[in-house]
This record gives structure tokens, C-alpha cells and sequence, in this order.
């Protein structure tokens, strides 16, 4: 057993719809988009390399709302369950634009999904987080930050900063220092 990852054995759920009572069963997967990386829904992998797209990108930056409640070059990653639905995943540290709001997620319409195999309920940190790229015959939304980088977030991490990633990556991009944290 991988203590991070459910394997593709491990990743069959059943879940039910509170509203209609129709129960699902198969895999699910965490769906993730950064703040702004819909710029890529104009393009297509032929008009625009995953460098180039990145670039156009980070013009959009900041996040104002994301560098209010985490620092400065702070972009917020807003998180999705993926398979049969397409909800918002439960338990973000944090929700774009009000880091108090409660809104509507998984749980709010389907039940806690259980394993096909030993009934144990899914732990959403373990589902497998989608890969995104933007290459010939495949331009995912918000693709280009994992293509031109190599990047994609751990489950659930609510936000991410660009530059720092730039730096890891090797590619020219805003400068970046660690933000220092005193402990009282």
C-alpha cells in the first residue's frame, strides 16, 4: 500500500447521490486549477508553446486575494473531484476570494465513498492528483504550468508561488525569497 497515493487497484469507490439515491462506483481523482490558468481555454497546443503561455500568465498576476492571506506571490489552486462528478473538493484549507466561506463540495451531494474492496472510507488527501499538460493531441486547461515546469500541486495544497517555482524550474521569472515566519 502506498501511504500518499491510492494505487489503481486501490482507487474504487462507491458512492451514493444524497438528492436521488443513485449509487456510482469507479475511481476518483483530484482536479486542480490555478487562478488565471483558464488564459489557456483561447489557445491551442499548435498557437502557443507551454513557455510561451506561462509567460502570458503570469502578466495576470497578482493574486491579490491569495497574496492577502498567505503572502506576497501567493496564487490560489481551487480543487475538484473528478470521475462520475465534477464537485468541489471537500476540505480546502482555503476557498478563493473568502477564506471563511463555506460552499457546496462532494460531500454536499454525494455520500462519503467507500472502497469496493474493504468498505474503508476514501481519504480525499490520498486520490490521485490529475496531470495537466499541453502538448500535441493533448491541451489540458491550465496545462502549461506542469509542461513548461514539471510541476503539479500535492492534493489539496491551496496555493502555490510562481516564483519560486520559476526558480526550481530553471526558467526566467519574478524574483522570489522565502518569507520568514517568527515564532512568539
Amino acid at each position: 500500500m502506498n501511504p500518499l497515493t491510492y494505487t489503481p487497484a486501490e482507487n474504487s469507490w462507491t458512492w451514493t447521490n444524497r438528492r436521488t439515491g443513485l449509487q456510482f462506483s469507479g475511481p476518483l481523482h483530484l482536479a486542480w486549477e490555478v487562478a488565471s490558468d483558464p488564459i489557456s481555454d483561447d489557445y491551442t497546443t499548435s498557437d502557443i508553446s507551454s513557455r510561451d503561455l506561462l509567460r502570458l500568465w503570469l502578466r495576470r498576476l497578482p493574486d491579490s486575494g491569495a497574496e492577502s492571506a498567505f503572502g506576497a506571490g501567493a496564487v490560489t489552486i481551487s480543487w475538484y473531484v473528478t470521475g462520475e462528478p465534477f464537485e468541489g473538493a471537500p476540505f480546502p484549507l482555503w476557498r478563493y476570494g473568502d477564506p471563511g466561506s463555506v460552499d457546496e463540495d462532494f460531500l454536499t451531494f454525494f455520500s462519503w465513498p467507500v472502497s469496493t474492496t474493504d468498505k474503508s472510507r476514501v481519504n480525499f488527501l490520498r486520490l490521485p492528483v490529475e496531470d495537466k499538460l499541453w502538448r500535441d493531441g493533448r491541451g489540458d486547461k491550465g496545462g502549461f504550468i506542469q509542461e513548461a515546469t514539471g510541476w503539479k500541486p500535492s492534493a489539496l495544497q491551496p496555493v502555490m508561488w510562481p516564483g519560486h517555482l520559476l526558480q526550481a524550474a530553471g526558467l526566467p521569472g519574478p524574483s522570489w525569497q522565502p518569507r520568514h515566519i517568527s515564532l512568539v
